[in-house]
């Protein structure tokens, strides 16, 4: 490479690393049309596309790169991994079927297309892949590590920590790993783990802003909120336009801190591309210090920009929420006695389940304050258990259920007379549940539909499964599904539901508190009048509210956004919801 063109290359690569990404974009694409025939500059331009969120327009520069350089493996990997991180699924697998038959060691193809397939929501099949990655390759850390981010994401915790520690055998000082595994064994409850973990990652790279990122989270999680933020600080000195970072920080500062903020998160947003993912949770945290500041009209703007551009780039499945509801239902028919497992010898399991933010981080924290209840916050398992049950076309065993739900459960103290599983999506799964577990209670929260949508409006949950919430006609549907599944458990298991409405809770925490411990089989306790003293970890969006103790604030919120949240209100199914004023 000529000396000019490579002092241009240098400089591109500096703005990279500075997070400069709009300079390094512009840089890159005239570099690129400098030296058209420089497949180093069309790649060059790739990775700032890349880096800046715009992984389609990176996949078109990644393509010139390869036509000049056919037979360069990180053009092609290049290539591969922009398209799927772009959701091209089909080129993906389709440029990698053609390209492992010419590689030694197809290890890392392997690995890509397992990416591709636990983004197009194939788990078993991402597993697959990251098998032959790993016959092929068995020092493949990141295979090992990919393989515990699935685990992770399903519910089998101690299996992603086995697969953690073996990706860390082969690369011990990888702060992605380290950070990955403080997850696991955080609700494995092995908090002091978890932080041990985030700390050796950052004493391996103090800068390294996932292991940053989760450190603060992990303290927040624990009630150590201004450690949290000071760790916030610190990644926001290296990396000042981050998104997730600044929301994160807005989340949890006062209105006073919040106003500092500002500028900062004005600046990151304006040196954004348009289409960059990061505008997000910068608009998310854009929402929340205008609504501290009580600029609604400015919060509503916001809100309408971050979940728009979610929406637009990630469009929720409708049509698949819609037919599980239907298999889901068919195997549980109302005029057929439902088959019930034998009885197991154990603690209690309890269910809180409920659309989110309906007041299921709350209850948990009632329920765990009695000193004989143990807290093992949002279980993936059912979902993952359920999931196999309508693949597999198999039938469902609720023995075989029970066995595999207990076997995936982390450790019971010995002095525990009950456990929560707290994931309010289990409300789908009541059927399964309740056939498997027969001494399992389940504590349905009901709450106005209108306050649980501004306070998801809201919320920022990037997950495919929590893709509703960032579109409100959907969240409209899967209310009324909610309500259709309540509907339909209630007729087959009426004795083994309690509902509950999280405005009597909060009107009433003692009285609250006294039918939670009697359903649930446990003598009533002081502590459980007084979940903000509750010291165990807080792992959902939720952390903040349940520690500034027992309130009614957010009641009747929803009118202070009546106008932006008609398509909700108008889809809702009057029907399902007789209670609501019209």
């Amino acid at each position: 490479m000529a000396t000019n063109a490579k002092a241009l290359a240098d400089k591109i690569m500096a703005q990279l690393q500075a997070g400069d990404l709009a300079r390094a974009v512009k840089g890159a694409k005239t570099a690129h049309k400098k030296f058209p025939k420089e497949p180093y500059f069309a790649n060059l331009t790739g990775m700032a596309l890349a880096q800046s969120g715009n992984e389609r327009e990176a996949a078109l520069f990644f393509n010139k790169a390869l036509r000049m350089a056919p037979k360069d493996q990180n053009y092609q990997n290049n290539l591969v991994q922009a398209l799927v991180m772009s959701d091209q699924h089909e080129k993906a697998q389709a440029l990698i079927g053609k390209l492992l038959a010419k590689r030694a060691d197809p290890s890392e193809l392997y690995y890509q297309l397992a990416m591709s397939q636990m983004r197009s929501g194939n788990g078993d099949a991402a597993l697959e892949a990251l098998s032959r990655a790993l016959e092929a390759n068995p020092s493949h850390a990141k295979a090992h590590n990919l393989r515990g981010v699935i685990y992770s994401e399903t519910g089998r915790d101690a299996d992603a920590v086995a697969a953690y520690e073996a990706s860390l055998a082969i690369a011990p000082d990888n702060p992605e790993t380290l950070a990955n595994l403080s997850l696991p064994l955080s609700r494995l409850n092995r908090e002091e783990e978890g932080l041990a973990a985030l700390e050796r990652a950052l004493q391996i790279n103090p800068s390294h802003l996932v292991s940053l990122q989760r450190y603060a989270s992990q303290l927040n999680e624990l009630g150590r909120r201004e450690q949290a933020k000071a760790v916030l600080h610190t990644l926001l000195a290296d990396y000042p336009a981050q998104g997730d970072a600044i929301h994160q920080l807005a989340q949890i500062q006062t209105a006073e801190e919040n106003a500092a903020l500002l500028p900062l998160a004005e600046k990151a947003l304006a040196k954004m591309p348009n289409n960059a993912p990061e505008r997000i949770p910068l608009n998310f945290a854009l929402s929340v210090i205008h609504w501290q500041a009580g600029d609604i009209p400015a919060a509503a703007w916001a809100l309408k920009a971050a979940n728009g551009q979610y929406v637009r780039q990630h469009p929720f499945d409708m049509a698949r929420e819609t037919q599980e509801m239907a298999d889901i239902l068919a195997l549980f028919p109302q005029d057929t006695a439902p088959v019930i497992a034998k009885p197991a010898d154990g603690p209690t399991p309890v269910f809180v389940i409920g659309q989110p933010r309906s007041g299921t981080t709350l209850t948990e924290q009632i329920l765990t304050s009695h000193p004989k209840v143990a807290g093992f916050g949002e279980l993936a398992t059912a979902g993952r258990l359920v999931e196999a049950v309508l693949q597999g076309g198999q039938g469902f065993d609720p023995d075989g259920f029970a066995a595999d739900y207990r076997q995936s459960l982390p450790d019971l103290p010995e002095t525990a007379s009950a456990f929560v599983d707290k994931m309010p999506a289990n409300y789908r799964y009541v059927g399964f549940l309740a056939s498997a577990l027969p001494q399992a209670r389940f504590v349905w929260l009901q709450r106005d539909p209108r306050d649980v949508a501004l306070s998801m409006w809201r919320a920022y949950f990037p997950r495919p499964a929590m893709g509703y919430t960032f579109d409100l006609e959907a969240m409209a549907q899967v209310a009324n599904m909610h309500q259709q599944y309540l509907q339909h458990w209630q007729a087959l298991f009426p004795d083994r539901i309690l509902t509950i409405r999280y405005e009597d809770i909060v009107a009433d925490i003692d009285a609250a508190s006294r039918q939670l411990a009697n359903f649930c089989g446990v003598d009533w306790v002081k502590d459980m009048a007084h979940p903000e003293r509750n010291t165990s970890a807080v792992r959902t969006a939720s952390v903040g509210q349940v520690r500034e103790g027992v309130h009614r604030r957010s009641i009747g919120g929803w009118k202070r956004l009546k106008d932006p949240l008609q398509p909700f209100m108008g889809r809702l199914d009057n029907g399902l919801w007789p209670e609501l004023d019209s």
